[in-house]
């Protein structure tokens, strides 16, 4: 993570805030996938848990869930949640936990491939990763702001020109098809903290794809359970089934092997 990202994180209470106040409707899909394929009771590690909202959500779930972030300021004070920083290895052991899941965080971290990477390890064979995200680089990203700026809302991304929400849409097509095509891009995005929103994906620092955490996943020894195929409405789940790369929103759910990764 880039140092300004990190004491932004560490200093914001305006960030903090936006995060105690997130509706807890919108963590149900990353819950489900704990509900339906970990080991119930397990032990389990949810990255990037902010406020700690969805590790709270997984133990009154059942799990014995652990809950890190990279800003102390956002962690609550309590035992079971300490501050890491996936984007490179930390001091937990090899395949500590039996799951371990990130919601809304893979866009929001310089180095994905290190994050997976650490994921991975830290989860025993046979158990479970979870990411779930926004898919910046799909074309319906672009659509949306050009809807937040018809209607008078806070522009996602911050972006906040008709003109260059547009050229957003153009590009990711291309991104998209790209991706489809099997290739990995990984490609960092500049933030747009400038704007003055705060949330919205305005401090992503990856335009996330789903293809390229799959075909990651699956170069680490992960099989995958589930790969997009789900979403909030009719309409989102069938375009997650029909192009994947296009979908709106990432959810990639793979079980870790017991061979030894490919790490290139």
């Amino acid at each position: 993570m880039s140092s300004d990202l990190t004491d932004y994180y560490r200093g914001s209470s305006e960030y903090r805030a936006m995060l105690a106040e997130q509706d807890e409707s919108l963590f149900e899909q990353y819950l489900s996938y704990f509900g339906r394929w970990a080991e119930p009771a397990a032990r389990v590690l949810d990255v990037g848990c902010g406020v700690g909202t969805t590790t709270r959500l997984l133990r009154e779930a059942g799990f014995d869930a652990v809950g890190t972030d990279t800003s102390a300021r956002f962690l609550p004070d309590e035992p079971g949640f300490f501050v890491a920083d996936f984007a490179r290895r930390t001091d937990l052991q090899d395949g500590a936990f039996a799951a371990a899941g990130a919601l809304n965080v893979i866009e929001h971290v310089a180095d994905p491939r290190a994050f997976l990477d650490e994921l991975v390890r830290v989860v025993r064979p046979g158990g479970l990763v979870v990411i779930c995200s926004p898919n910046l680089t799909s074309p319906l990203v672009g659509a949306r702001i050009l809807v937040d700026l018809t209607r008078g809302r806070t522009p996602y991304l911050g972006v906040r020109s008709r003109r260059a929400a547009l050229a957003l849409l153009a590009r990711n097509a291309g991104r998209s098809a790209a991706a489809t095509l099997g290739r990995d891009a990984f490609a960092p995005r500049e933030h747009t903290l400038a704007s003055g929103v705060v949330g919205y994906d305005a401090d992503a620092t990856y335009w996330s794809n789903a293809a390229e955490v799959r075909r990651r996943l699956e170069r680490l020894g992960c099989e995958l359970v589930s790969y997009q195929g789900e979403g909030r409405t009719l309409a989102a789940r069938l375009i997650a089934r029909a192009a994947p790369s296009f979908a709106g929103q990432l959810a990639v759910v793979a079980r870790v092997g017991s061979s030894a990764p490919d790490r290139m």
